[in-house]
């Protein structure tokens, strides 16, 4: 009898690797949505509530005083670069000290660095793509948006803004990890990418001489890619879809490299 409650016991199923990690990082960022958010007035809802506001004044005014182009509306315009812009702007700065942040979770084996950027990176995408759908949605109601002419290409957009933000806070996190002064240049950085990542302007506004040397810089690509999926009359020859995953690619292994190695640097 009892052998063979033992084989039984042999056999039953154990939860795979894959299961095991989507239940740590289901457990993360609810930890990380309750510290950051708690559980008073909205609780949650600032998850969208935070990045809605924002995008909500700077809209408002771009659409009060700026004027259509070419077919692309300034309200619609400005929401999916500022709201895809955020998403780069809040995991890129989230990065510094965010594993430090959260030094007490590495004391469990399963936790490792690597989720702890996966977490951040899901939860300040989701909140953006959130405020981007609730606010165009609004702005189609009273008839100062249109509907996305090719939605796939908005969503392969923020897809892209998204993948290049986390495989860049791989390395910031890595690089920033008791260096405070490396940690200083976090912010600026971020600052300086607004004028030159495109999110508020198209490569058709700036001089002809300008646009090669612009084509280099890959977030450029991703809100043309966004802008080409909203408007009708956006230009495609800008987008270099190729371009973009491969810097992400090798961003991305850069990245994963530099954090397996922080990750032996925390368990020493």
């Amino acid at each position: 009898m009892s052998g063979t409650f033992l084989k039984g016991s042999d056999n039953r199923a154990k939860p795979s690797a894959f299961s095991i990690q989507c239940a740590v990082i289901g457990a993360m960022m609810l930890r990380e949505l309750h510290s950051r958010f708690g559980r008073d007035n909205i609780g949650y809802l600032w998850l969208i509530g935070e990045p809605m506001m924002l995008a909500t004044v700077i809209s408002t005014i771009h659409y009060l005083t700026s004027h259509e182009h070419k077919g692309m509306q300034p309200y619609p315009f400005t929401l999916v670069g500022y709201c895809l812009f955020i998403i780069f702007r809040g995991i890129f700065n989230r990065a510094e000290g965010a594993v430090e942040g959260s030094s007490s979770l590495m004391y469990h084996k399963m936790v490792k660095p690597l989720d702890v950027m996966i977490v951040k990176t899901i939860i300040e995408s989701l909140g953006c793509v959130a405020s981007l759908i609730v606010l165009m949605a609004i702005g189609i109601i009273l008839g100062i948006a249109q509907f996305p002419e090719r939605p796939l290409y908005l969503m392969t957009g923020a897809f892209m803004i998204t993948w290049w933000s986390f495989a860049l806070s791989l390395i910031v996190a890595s690089v920033t990890y008791g260096s405070h002064t490396l940690g200083r240049f976090v912010h600026p950085i971020s600052y300086f990418a607004v004028p030159l990542s495109g999110a508020f302007w198209t490569m058709s506004l700036i001089p002809g001489n300008f646009r090669p040397a612009m084509e280099w810089n890959p977030m450029v690509g991703m809100f043309e890619t966004a802008r080409y999926g909203q408007f009708e009359w956006a230009d495609d020859k800008y987008m270099h879809i190729g371009y973009q995953v491969t810097v992400c690619a090798c961003l991305t292994f850069i990245g994963l490299v530099f954090i397996r190695k922080l990750q032996h640097r925390i368990h020493v």
